[in-house]
């Protein structure tokens, strides 16, 4: 069954042919992207059990360029490029994967590089993660039988000594060339071809169902004299493996049969029967060993997200809830302390993630289960973020940072903000030390910023300003304490140490952005957060001391002192943010209320309960 309504329009003569099964809400953003840049859109749509078609549908359902193809069965990658070609009504098409999202001048550089000699039959983007890092697979030699057992067996380490025996069919780990090249082979996730090229070449060959097809092709168009293009400037997003997370085994298995057709049509004669009969044992037993992977790893395992369904659920939870999709939710700082509990369970609730932090994280580019980590500095790349369908962001990074993000996120449809200030913007306000009164004021201009901003696009906000955290061991207070207890059995402190303690868990405080994100109550609000027990400094320190098996043992020093204790301490790298300031609030009250949280959501935070796991969980 075909939707169409069409009218011709003055974009680039190119058709895009989007092939879908179960892409989620990937899909949705990936035809927003390129419509703005083509004369049409088709979505060939292969019997997929979600409702990314229906929801690209409504979304745009007084678009003139969109198409919607609905196949009656799943006919494979190839078969369905092909209808969507039949179908394409421009000389130039480009098949784009439904995980990948065009940036704004992509469409006009992959086809001035097409244009530019009549020699070239096919081009291809830059393929990048979300963090902006290249993949590998977007520009890329033929891989042979020789080249993929280099591959597969690490012998690439070897070429730097053996350039032409141990060559890496990937080029990604070459510079990146400053102009369109000419390459072996692109991906299928973004391809724009001619349509007197494909008229010479042929159609995609259907007799792969996924995977290989797309080198088989570009095999095919070399052989008939077409040149292959990398074009450096087109600049696609693509969010990796979406609609093939869900059943591992599957996709393992047509990777492999796809494979083995690949070899045995272009190379069965450029190789020794022997030889060709070992390549295909060892692609069996590698399929063998996946599919082991893949069987053990799923054994008595339920993820925690299961019941929801989306681009990375299991097979089984599509079948169940085919009718909802995990929301995605941008999470800055998602390495700190909150971070730690908040990721958990958002993807308990449901969500999907996009971890956003400065630090490396392993595997950081590639989606496990529902979270998608970006490695990106939010100051400086504010506008790298990319995040299709992302309404909602939780921002746990240092609250100035958020400015230049929230203009970013808002043309991309950001409508909710919860975001952390501090309490020190009141307690530090009038602070000895210079760069705490700085501190102070910028949280102060922050907190206005963000409301202002908010305002201006739409979006509702909850600010949230906690007193002293703890829980993972990246605080510079409750765990500096506890460090100084571990290392030297004592703590010293200045007067009685009465001034009053609210510790806060960041477990809570993580508990609190999940449940206002729907709370209608938090909307446009500010809460003070802090922890459910009320304590002196002296009772805190103790409660320290018994976490840790010890005894306390608290030394009572004069100021003047202390102040050369702290001088001494601040030239060791662990110690070297302690000022005299922090000691003189040792016997000041420090205490918050929270009632206005929990009146409007329920806020209930537990009583002090340090732990050894409260600083040493990040150790």
């Amino acid at each position: 069954m075909v939707n169409e309504v069409d009218t011709r329009s003055s974009k680039p003569p190119v058709s895009v042919v989007v092939v879908n099964y179960n892409a989620g809400l990937l899909l949705t953003e990936c035809v927003r992207a390129a419509l703005p840049q083509v004369s049409e859109v088709l979505v060939v749509d292969n019997a997929s059990s979600d409702p990314s078609v229906e929801g690209c549908a409504r979304q745009f359902a007084d678009e003139p360029k969109l198409k919607i193809i609905r196949n009656d069965a799943n006919l494979g990658f190839a078969a369905a490029c092909n209808i969507g070609f039949s179908q394409a009504k421009d000389d130039f098409v480009l098949f784009l994967n439904p995980d990948c999202c065009l940036d704004g001048a992509a469409v006009s550089e992959l086809l001035r590089a097409l244009q530019a000699d009549a020699a070239v039959g096919m081009v291809g983007g830059l393929l990048v993660n979300p963090d902006g890092s290249e993949q590998g697979g977007g520009r890329r030699a033929v891989p042979t039988p020789w080249r993929s057992f280099v591959r597969a067996f690490g012998l690439s380490r070897f070429a730097r000594r053996w350039p032409k025996l141990f060559f890496d069919f990937h080029l990604h780990k070459q510079p990146l060339p400053d102009r369109p090249i000419e390459v072996e082979a692109i991906s299928g996730a973004c391809m724009l071809v001619k349509r007197e090229a494909v008229a010479d070449v042929g159609l995609w060959d259907e007799g792969y169902f996924m995977h290989c097809e797309d080198l088989d092709w570009c095999m095919r168009f070399r052989q008939k004299g077409w040149r292959i293009l990398f074009v450096p400037d087109a600049k696609v997003v693509h969010y990796k493996g979406t609609s093939s997370k869900a059943r591992p085994i599957f996709v393992e298995w047509h990777k492999h049969k796809g494979m083995m057709r690949f070899y045995l049509k272009f190379f069965r004669h450029q190789y020794p029967g022997v030889l060709m009969w070992l390549v295909g044992a060892g692609v069996w037993l590698r399929f063998g060993a996946m599919a082991i992977y893949y069987s053990l790893r799923h054994v008595g395992r339920v993820r925690p997200w299961a019941q929801m369904s989306g681009p990375f659920e299991s097979e089984g939870a599509s079948a169940q809830r085919s009718d909802v999709l995990p929301p995605p939710v941008i999470v800055t700082g998602a390495t700190s302390q909150i971070g730690t509990f908040l990721i958990p369970h958002l993807v308990r609730g449901g969500f999907m993630v996009h971890a956003v932090t400065r630090r490396h994280v392993e595997g950081q580019t590639v989606p496990e289960g529902n979270v998608i980590w970006h490695k990106l500095d939010i100051v400086r790349e504010p506008r790298s973020l990319n995040v299709p369908g992302a309404a909602t962001l939780i921002h746990l990074a240092p609250l100035p940072t958020v400015r230049g993000l929230i203009d970013t996120l808002a043309a991309q449809g950001l409508r909710r903000l919860v975001a952390f200030s501090s309490t020190s913007r009141f307690t530090k306000l009038r602070s000895g030390a210079p760069e705490e009164r700085a501190w102070a004021n910028d949280l102060a201009q922050a907190e206005e910023s963000v409301v202002e901003s908010c305002a201006l696009h739409g979006i509702k906000w909850t600010l949230f300003r906690p007193t002293l955290i703890y829980g993972a061991g990246l605080d510079k207070n409750v765990t500096t304490i506890a460090k100084f207890i571990h290392r030297f059995g004592f703590f010293p402190i200045v007067g009685e140490g009465n001034g009053l303690r609210q510790p806060v868990h960041a477990d809570d405080l993580a508990t609190a952005c999940v449940t206002v994100l729907e709370c209608p109550a938090a909307y446009n609000r500010a809460y003070d957060l802090s922890g459910g027990e009320t304590l002196t400094y002296r009772k805190m320190v103790e409660a320290i001391f018994r976490a840790l098996g010890k005894k306390p043992r608290i030394v009572r020093i004069p100021l003047q002192a202390f102040a050369l204790l702290v001088k001494g301490a601040s030239l060791v790298p662990a110690y070297k943010h302690i000022n005299l300031e922090m000691v003189n609030r040792i016997n000041l009250d420090l205490a918050f209320d929270h009632l206005a949280a929990k009146q409007d959501f329920g806020y209930s935070p537990r009583k002090f309960e340090f732990s050894e796991r409260c600083w040493i969980l990040r150790g």
